[in-house]
């Protein structure tokens, strides 16, 4: 498809004053260039499907409570087409989708044109008008910049920058090349796809999702339209607009006054029920969102119908799980898809481990470790006094000294999970049950000899960036008192 042709997506979308679901149509073919963010709608796109799949709700009246901000009203949202041009740089070609908070237009980078840059072209997107007048319209597309721009990661659409032209807000992305994982599950409807092809896009979003998770940021409103597929198969989670910090993680950074929350959005059908309520944000919400993409996938549909939580319990209904697959990843599917946050894995990483399995001879060795620290006491530790804790192992409650055994056996066998299948999420848990272990047992040997082997790797993994080396070596030396003193980690620190 060429640049000057290239039809809009068909699309749904919800206004906030409207009783039902005002439903857009548009031409079939999207699948060769489209947006890097969900402003596309939910997955329904005939009429009698889109009540099913709406777009995020957004509470009507916080959007009439306040007029809209002056800053704000300088360019209609009408003036945005074909050959205008945003900030004397960015030149809209066509218009590729439209949701209930933001439109998104193809456009030309004159700066990189001018440069000769052979990738020109981006992604614009800017509030809709009726979303605009939202009081915190312009602070949540801001922030959904700077989360996206925070989360560098193969499986998450890539943000270049935040700005205003006069009162238009916007941000520039890539521009992806290949369709949305809702045009992949509406194609498979009623079949869905097979397991081999199905996997990967899952293992891929559960990627993305454990990257997000571990600096501490929630999706909140994961579903297909929110994930794109690109032409060599590699998903990219898109939209980080109602993005939310989890209260009290260790990667969230500096506390934000600006809560997502406050927009009241959500995409009912992906949505737990303690978002419905209002509780405070878990990854496992994004649990529950991934167990429904994945059923979409696997089977062409809703697990529940496309009721949302609150619909489904009060019918009654038990999920779909999909047959074609093993029965650990049946059974894991199942606890995503459960209604209670504490049953479903606790975040993507712990996803990922249950999905990819362990090898039976890590199992063993696992068991083997366990099996060796109860019988001989953890005699070896007596090896250690000497140059090692100062306080001897047993000496410790008896209920401490379990714990840091089941810490080291399992940072062990994250360690080995790591090596074996190269999965970066079993590195960043095995450091963290080293971490733990030597905050139980300060000077613990082992989590000393764990905790350099896995900062090493973590570090040769950051080697060659400068800047992205010094922020890994802060990340390493904020994980364990251990590591602030380890010589490699205080190097790397040096300006």
């Amino acid at each position: 498809m060429t640049s000057g042709d290239r039809p809009d997506p068909e699309s749904t979308r919800r206004h906030a004053d409207d009783a039902q679901p005002t439903l857009i149509r548009k031409p079939e073919n999207e699948e060769q260039i489209a947006a890097p963010t969900a402003v596309r709608a939910s997955t329904a796109v005939h009429a009698t499907a889109a009540s099913a799949f709406p777009e995020p709700v957004i509470d009507a009246t916080a959007l009439r409570a306040t007029p809209e901000p002056q800053a704000l009203t300088a360019i209609a949202a009408a003036s945005i087409g074909p050959g205008v041009t945003i900030r004397g740089r960015f030149e809209i070609e066509a218009q590729i989708g439209r949701g209930g908070m933001g439109s998104v237009y193809s456009a030309v980078d004159l700066l990189k044109v001018e440069a000769r840059d052979p990738n020109s072209r981006v992604a614009v997107k800017v509030l809709n008008a009726d979303f605009r007048v939202h009081p915190d319209a312009f602070i949540a597309l801001q922030r959904e910049a700077s989360k996206a721009q925070a989360l560098a990661h193969p499986n998450i659409v890539t943000v270049f920058n935040f700005d205003r032209d006069g009162g238009t807000a916007f941000i520039t992305m890539e521009l992806l090349r290949g369709r949305s994982l809702e045009t992949v599950i509406r194609q498979a409807r009623g079949t869905g796809l097979e397991r081999k092809t199905a996997l990967p896009i899952i293992r891929g979003i559960a990627e993305g999702l454990a990257y997000a998770h571990r600096k501490g940021v929630v999706h909140s409103d994961l579903k297909p339209a929110n994930v794109f597929l690109l032409d060599d198969g590699t998903p990219k989670i898109l939209d980080f607009g109602i993005a939310r910090a989890v209260p009290g993680a260790a990667g969230a950074g500096v506390r934000d006054e600006f809560d997502a929350g406050r927009l009241g959005a959500y995409t009912e059908a992906y949505a737990t029920r303690e978002m419905i309520q209002g509780v405070d944000p878990a990854p496992a919400d994004d649990i529950y969102a991934l167990g429904i993409v994945a059923c979409e996938l696997l089977t062409g549909s809703h697990p529940y119908g496309g009721r949302s939580v609150p619909q489904a319990r009060q019918a009654g209904i038990k999920p779909t799980v999909p047959t074609a697959l093993r029965r650990s990843e049946r059974q894991l599917i199942a606890r995503c898809l459960d209604f209670d946050r504490s049953r479903r894995p606790r975040d993507a990483a712990e996803f990922l481990r249950l999905l990819t399995g362990v090898a039976p001879w890590l199992k063993v060795l696992a068991a083997a470790v366990i099996v060796l620290t109860v019988a001989s006491g953890y005699l070896w530790y007596r090896n250690y006094q000497a140059a090692g804790p100062a306080v001897p192992f047993e000496q410790l409650e008896h209920t401490t000294q379990q714990q840091v055994r089941t810490d080291l056996a399992q940072g062990e066998q994250a360690w080995r999970f790591y090596r074996s299948q190269g999965i970066g999420n079993a590195l960043t848990d095995a450091l963290q049950f080293y971490s733990d272990a030597y905050r139980l047992h300060n000077g613990n040997r082992d989590a000393v000899g764990g905790l350099r082997r896995t900062a090493d790797e973590i570090l040769k993994q950051a080697h060659g960036d400068r800047q992205q080396l010094h922020d890994t070596a802060a990340q390493l030396a904020g994980a364990s008192e251990f590591l602030k003193s380890y010589p490699p980690v205080v190097d790397a620190l040096q300006p």
